[in-house]
């Protein structure tokens, strides 16, 4: 792995699971630090600050700032130019997002360039009404990215993905999707690294986001077997990830060889 320079790591299921940093996470990202290798948290949700997965990290004992965070908001807001004038489904933590960027957050109202589709605990029927309407009058239609579920403490909840489907089922029209697997989150990414697609890899847990990600990308890929995937369904993947890790300890010994 001498050509790799940079890397991206997923989070649930790679960097931790529910409250608790898996086992070795913390120490190779120290040693990355040490060692002066660039790395990003790349994550899909769109509704967190990065300011807020920094904390959570650091409290599971992974020194991180806020720049070492990209989540697919930010992915979305670092294509817009200032100035879009943006209608969300969505939270704070994604509307804040594209404020800061210069995008203007609209009321729904005909004046709007893209419609942004992510996560929304408050999601309803005027809010679907206003992006059908939109979209149908030529705004974008974007979604922060289209994942199925997302686990929390007392179970599972649908993510933004279900909310995506009924804009599109509605519209009749194919979002431009930002996160993983899709292209955008990653090419932020490089932005922000200064890297090319070939001095990177990703490091992740999951075949159908991470490392197909890697592979839309151009990117070197690293399955690692803390989370959903195991090394059978690395090995039979469509797209195979370049190197499968056991545990951290095993990606210190790939990496630091």
């Amino acid at each position: 792995m001498n050509d790799i320079s940079a890397l991206l790591f997923d989070l649930d299921g790679t960097v931790y699971r529910g409250t608790d940093a898996i086992p070795g996470a913390s120490d190779f990202i120290t040693k990355l630090k040490e060692c002066g290798i660039p790395f990003l948290f790349v994550t899909n949700r769109g509704n967190r600050r990065p300011e807020e997965v920094a904390e959570q990290l650091n409290a599971m004992g992974i020194s991180c700032t806020p720049d070492d965070v990209l989540t697919s908001a930010q992915a979305v807001a670092m294509e817009l130019d200032s100035g879009t004038r943006a209608y969300c489904l969505g939270e704070e933590g994604l509307t804040s997002t594209l404020e800061e960027a210069g995008i203007v957050i609209t009321d729904g109202s005909s004046d709007t360039d893209a419609v942004i589709v992510s996560y929304d605990r408050g999601i309803n029927y005027e809010k679907m009404g206003k992006a059908l309407r939109l979209i149908d009058g030529g705004a974008r239609f974007i979604a922060t990215n289209t994942d199925r579920l997302i686990t929390v403490e007392d179970g599972i909840l649908p993510e933004a993905g279900p909310i995506v489907a009924a804009v599109q089922a509605a519209t009749e029209k194919e979002p431009e999707i930002f996160g993983k697997p899709e292209k955008p989150i990653m090419d932020a990414a490089l932005k922000r690294l200064g890297k090319e697609a070939s001095e990177c890899a990703i490091i992740g847990d999951n075949i159908f986001t991470d490392i197909l990600a890697g592979h839309k990308s151009g990117m070197k890929s690293i399955l690692i077997l803390t989370g959903v995937a195991s090394r059978k369904d690395g090995e039979e993947a469509e797209f195979k990830p370049t190197w499968i890790a056991e545990d951290y300890q095993d990606l210190e010994k790939l990496f630091f060889r």
